[in-house]
């Protein structure tokens, strides 16, 4: 199992300038709509998504190319779809980030992962024997500097290429998938290093690489989290072999929803928790009515039902997870986890029960409704492209998966509480408070220290792009107040040469805005930078 990167000890205390915190739109009242171009803003994440083509063969049986063209092509297709998997699993294997007791550290380790799943093939041409050849396309992430770090090579064309040495399973191998005994498992395909293979094992593949499309911000899709009246969220720790984190954090996370969040337990103190005890609960204003917040945290206690040391403790977390999976708004997994891994509930090294890989995360019971599921583990990138796939989820419909791409940081449940920190925030007026997802991801980048997790997201595309409580038909309305303009997703500014001020909607680009407006920049007159931005008239004036 890829574990997360142990943080044993502190030893330095880290300091950092800052401006302080941004204005609250709420209560920002001097804003003024600007044109592009008319004043500078910067927002970072720590990794880009890529694309890599290269060309390959796979190889027909000769008792099915006796079978004649229909189960010959037929084959061809299934060996294509295998030999993708086993590319994805080599690309990672070359990009993944190590930790010093890998067998291959010295590999690779550019900071990076193939999206499994995420597969095109083109041009399947045969080139005689039963070989056919076909150009492979899939995607990765990767850190924003991956491609100084890589061997990169430019071709006429203008692209940029590098050359990767992949191994070559036979096809009875690669049609080894089931779970846990997965071909790539074993040697020498796990900890992959090409160096200690024999030339017929292996052979170069010259990969294209460039830049993915880069989605843009938005908000999660409060109002459907919360369209019954209710936001219910339950927590997984993984079982830890380090210092029994999935104990520790589970604690932490009790004490601070108890005595720093003003959550009711369901019970006096922690060790009394059980998989049964009940959520913890708590009411907010949320778009003018009161919604209730459910938190259950799910970990393996030792002689309980989810005795994480057991088969059946092992089998009782992950019947858990499954369950909360079908039914919840929000699933969150901190925990153990890996390339072609997903969620490690219990202790492996006692049982094979309380995993919940990849391969079966397509297959899940999931609700056709809108959920949330941030995967809180070393290199997680492959679930989003896992649970996307599923068919509840078509492309990823109501669905959001936060995951990562390298290393995450086990000695702390920080990430844990900064997720559900956002998710429950409130502002000034005591109000809940959506900020954007580009937020939540540099929050939990700062939870990474000297090493580069790169969390992002999977599914931002169809997310609204204007504040979820925003009312868009007070737009352009006369207004000397934010209260004036309705919700908390509204803003009372400056827009263009008009006199006074009107009303605007939150947004984080032109996709959210309707037609004839356009989102812009927004910046206080009196501080001067930009806080937010705001759908207004394309021509900067409300008739």
């Amino acid at each position: 199992m890829r574990t997360r990167a142990l943080i044993a000890a502190v030893l330095f205390a880290h300091a950092a300038c800052s401006a302080g915190p941004a204005p609250d739109p709420g209560d920002v009242e001097d804003g003024v709509a600007v044109p592009d171009g008319k004043a500078d803003d910067f927002l970072s994440l720590s990794a880009y998504e890529y694309v890599v083509e290269g060309r390959t063969t796979v190889t027909v049986e000769p008792e099915v190319l006796a079978q004649g063209e229909e189960a010959t092509a037929a084959r061809v297709r299934e060996l294509i779809g295998l030999e993708q998997i086993a590319v994805a699993w080599f690309i990672t294997q070359y990009l993944v980030a190590k930790e010093h007791e890998d067998s291959n550290a010295d590999y690779g380790g550019f900071g990076g992962m193939a999206k499994a799943g995420d597969y095109k093939d083109v041009d399947v041409t045969p080139v005689g024997d039963g070989v056919y050849e076909f150009t492979m396309r899939q995607t990765l992430a990767g850190r924003r500097d991956l491609l100084d770090k890589l061997p990169i090579t430019s071709e006429a064309d203008g692209r940029a290429y590098f050359d990767l040495t992949v191994g070559r399973p036979s096809n009875a191998e690669l049609a080894q998938l089931e779970t846990n005994h997965e071909w790539y498992r074993n040697a020498p395909w796990s900890g992959w290093n090409p160096d200690s293979v024999s030339d017929d094992k292996k052979e170069v593949i010259t990969f294209a690489i460039q830049r993915d499309r880069d989605s843009t911000d938005a908000w999660f899709d409060y109002r459907a989290l919360m369209a019954d009246g209710v936001l219910d969220i339950d927590v997984f720790f993984g079982w830890d072999y380090h210092s029994d984190y999935h104990i520790k954090h589970a604690r932490e996370v009790f004490n601070w929803l108890k005595n720093s969040r003003g959550f009711t337990a369901p019970v006096a103190s922690f060790d009394d928790l059980t998989r049964t005890s009940g959520p913890f609960t708590r009411t907010i204003e949320a778009d003018g009515r009161e919604v209730t917040i459910e938190i259950r945290l799910h970990y393996g206690k030792p002689g309980s039902d989810t005795d994480p040391d057991t088969d059946a403790g092992g089998r009782q977390l992950e019947d858990d997870a499954r369950a909360a999976l079908a039914k919840r708004d929000v699933f969150v997994y901190s925990g153990h986890s890996g390339p072609f891994y997903g969620f490690a509930l219990a202790n492996w090294r006692r049982t094979e029960e309380g995993d919940l890989d990849d391969s079966e995360m397509s297959s899940l019971e999931l609700p056709s409704k809108y959920q949330i599921v941030f995967a809180e583990g070393c290199d997680t990138y492959g679930i989003g492209e896992a649970l996307r796939s599923n068919p509840a989820k078509p492309d990823g419909t109501n669905l959001d998966v936060i995951t990562t791409t390298s290393f995450s940081n086990a000695g702390t449940a920080a990430s844990v509480k900064d997720f559900i920190s956002r998710l429950t925030e409130r502002d000034s007026h005591g109000r809940h408070r959506p900020r954007t997802i580009k937020s939540l991801l540099n929050d939990l980048d700062g939870n990474s220290y000297w090493f580069h997790t790169m969390y992002g997201i999977h599914g931002i595309d169809d997310d609204p792009a204007v504040h979820p409580y925003a009312n868009t038909e007070a737009m352009c309305d006369a207004c000397t107040a934010n209260s004036d303009c309705g919700g908390p997703g509204n803003m009372c500014i400056h827009i263009g040469d008009s006199d006074g001020k009107h009303c605007a909607a939150a947004c984080t680009d032109d996709r959210g805005c309707p037609d004839g407006y356009t989102c812009a920049a927004v910046v206080s007159a009196s501080a001067g930078g930009i806080y937010s931005h705001a759908c207004v008239p394309q021509t900067f004036a409300c008739e």
